[in-house]
C-alpha cells in the first residue's frame, strides 16, 4: 500500500488545504494536528516495517478490537528523559504541548490526537543507552502520522510543529512511502534456534534462593525475578505474522510493537497498569499464576487459589490501593479476585476503579503506581534496591509501560510483558516470576518457561522454532 492508496488524490488535496489554513491560524511555536476520516472499513495496519525508527503498532484485546487499533509513523515532537523525576518531566512536557496543540477535526471524527508513551522498568536503567540508544528510558512521542481503526471507522491524524509546517506534506508522504511495504506475502525466515543457557537458568535458581532467604529474614515480602533467552535465525523475523499469531492465540491481551534503531520490541500483555477516561481511573492487579499440562487437563503447577498465590496477589492489590488513594476522591476495590483465563495460563485479577482528584493527571497515576509488586516486589523501594544489587536487568521497556495519552489528558498504559526484542537474525525473549514465602525455585523457573512459550509460538509463525519448549507441541 502506498500513500496514494491509503489517502487518494482527493484526501491529499484536502489535507494540503487544511494544512495551509491551520498554519495561518496557529501560533508560531504551536503543534498542529489534522484528522482525516478515511471512511468505514477494517484495518489491522500490519503492512509496515516495525523495525524502522519511530514506528509503533497497538491493538487492544479482542473484545475491544472495534474500539481502537493504532499505527504511529514518524516523529512530530519527541521528549526523552530518565531518573527519579521522569514522570514529572513527562507531565511537564505534555502540559507544554497541550497549551499549544491545535487540532483540526473538520469532519468531526471524534478522534483526539495522541502521544505515544513508553518507559523502562527502572528509572536508573541505562540498558537503552548501552545498546545504541534503541529505546530511551522514558519517552513521550507525538507521531507524524497516527492511523486508527476506531468504532468501525478509519482515521488518519497528521501532526507537525508549526515552524516546520511548509515541509510537512513532503515529510508525511515520504514517511508513508518509506514505511509501507504492501500487503503481499511475507517472506518466511528460517528456523529459529534457541541458544542453550544452562548458566542463565542456574543463575535464576540461585537468585530465587537468595530472594527466599531475604524474604525469610523479614526484609522483603516479594521479589520479581526475570529471565532472558535468545534465539538465532539466518534472516530477520517477519513481524506481521507474529502479531497476527499473537492476536489469534492471545485474544485477551493488548498487543504492541515498537520500532527503533533497526530493532523491534514486540509483545502481548494481559496487564493494564492504568487507564484514565473522563475522570475515571481503572487499574489492574494481576498476580498469582497457574497453568495446566499441555497434554491433558491436569494441573502442572500449584493451584491458583492456594495460599501462596493469594498472598502474592493481595500484595499487588494493597499497593494499588495505597497508590491511588491520595489521587482519587473515591475508590472501589472488589473484595475478591476473578480469574483471567489465557490460552496457556491463569492469573488472579482484581480491577480497581476510582475517581480522579481535581488537578491530578495520568502521569501522576503512573508515578504512583509504577512499578507495582506484580513486576518489582514489596516493599517497592527496598525490592528495587535488592534487584539492582543482584544484577537484575530489564531490557528495553520490559516490565515498564507502553501506551498513549490523548490531547485531552485521557490515556491508557499497559505493563510491557510477554515480549521479545528482535534485531536482524537475533531474538531475545523475556519472562519473570514473583518470589514470596512458600515459592519453590524450580516451580518459578517452570512458570517462566510457560510465559516464554507465548512469544516463542509467535516467533514460530515467522519461520520455525527449533529447541523451544513450546506449549503448542505439548511440552514446556
Amino acid at each position: 500500500m502506498n500513500s496514494a492508496g491509503l489517502l487518494g488524490g482527493a484526501c491529499l488535496a484536502r489535507l494540503h488545504r487544511r494544512l495551509q489554513v491551520g498554519l495561518a491560524r496557529a501560533p508560531a511555536n504551536g503543534l498542529l494536528s489534522i484528522t482525516l476520516d478515511l471512511g468505514a472499513g477494517d484495518a489491522d495496519w500490519l503492512a509496515v516495517d516495525p523495525a524502522r525508527d519511530y514506528v509503533s503498532w497497538w491493538a487492544p484485546p479482542a473484545a475491544g478490537q472495534a474500539g481502537d487499533r493504532r499505527l504511529a509513523l514518524g516523529r512530530a515532537v519527541a521528549f526523552s528523559t530518565a531518573g527519579g523525576g521522569r514522570f514529572a518531566a513527562l507531565q511537564a512536557a505534555f502540559c507544554g504541548l497541550q497549551t499549544r496543540w491545535q487540532h483540526d477535526d473538520e469532519q468531526n471524527s471524534g478522534v483526539e490526537p495522541a502521544a505515544h508513551i513508553g518507559f523502562a522498568f527502572d528509572e536508573e536503567d541505562e540498558d537503552a543507552a548501552a545498546t545504541t540508544a534503541a529505546l530511551p528510558n522514558a519517552r513521550l512521542l507525538v507521531p507524524a502520522i497516527l492511523l486508527r481503526h476506531h468504532a468501525g471507522r478509519r482515521t488518519a491524524t497528521f501532526s507537525c510543529p508549526v515552524g516546520a509546517g511548509e515541509r510537512a506534506m513532503a515529510h508525511w508522504l515520504a514517511e508513508l512511502q518509506s514505511v509501507y511495504r504492501g500487503n503481499g506475502a511475507q517472506p518466511l525466515a528460517p528456523v529459529w534456534r534457541r541458544q542453550p543457557s544452562p548458566l542463565v537458568d542456574r543463575a535464576f535458581l540461585a537468585r530465587a534462593r537468595a530472594a527466599l532467604a531475604e524474604i525469610a529474614r523479614g526484609k522483603l515480602a516479594k521479589l520479581v525475578l526475570t529471565r532472558r533467552v535468545r534465539f538465532a535465525g539466518e534472516q530477520p523475523a517477519a513481524i506481521a505474522p507474529m502479531l497476527a499469531a499473537l492476536a489469534h492465540r492471545q485474544p485477551r491481551c493488548t498487543l504492541y510493537a515498537v520500532g527503533q534503531a533497526g530493532q523491534s520490541f514486540v509483545g502481548a500483555t494481559p496487564e493494564r497498569l492504568v487507564k484514565l477516561q473522563a475522570g475515571t481511573v481503572y487499574a489492574d492487579a494481576l498476580a498469582g499464576t497457574a497453568w495446566l499440562s499441555a497434554s491433558d487437563s491436569r494441573p502442572a503447577s500449584r493451584g491458583l487459589l492456594d495460599d501462596k498465590n493469594r498472598r502474592e496477589h493481595q500484595l499487588v492489590v494493597d499497593a494499588i490501593r495505597a497508590a491511588l488513594d491520595p489521587l482519587c476522591t473515591s475508590l472501589v476495590v472488589p473484595p475478591a479476585a476473578t480469574v483471567l483465563h489465557l490460552s496457556e495460563l491463569q492469573h488472579l485479577q482484581t480491577r480497581v476503579v476510582g475517581r480522579l482528584r481535581p488537578g491530578a493527571a495520568l502521569f501522576d497515576l503512573l508515578a504512583g503506581l509504577h512499578p507495582t509488586p506484580a513486576v518489582g516486589g514489596a516493599p517497592g523501594a527496598a525490592a528495587r534496591q535488592w534487584l539492582r544489587h543482584h544484577g537484575e536487568r530489564r531490557v528495553a521497556w520490559y516490565t515498564g509501560g507502553i501506551g498513549w495519552v490523548e490531547r485531552n489528558g485521557d490515556g491508557e498504559v499497559v505493563v510491557a510483558l510477554r515480549c521479545a526484542r528482535l534485531r536482524g537474525g537475533e531474538a531475545e525473549l523475556f519472562a519473570g516470576a514473583g518470589i514470596v514465602a512458600g515459592s519453590e525455585p524450580e516451580q518459578e523457573l517452570a512458570e517462566t518457561e510457560v510465559k516464554l512459550a507465548v512469544m516463542a509460538d509467535a516467533l514460530q509463525q515467522s519461520g520455525g522454532v527449533d529447541g523451544c519448549r513450546s506449549s503448542r507441541n505439548g511440552t514446556r
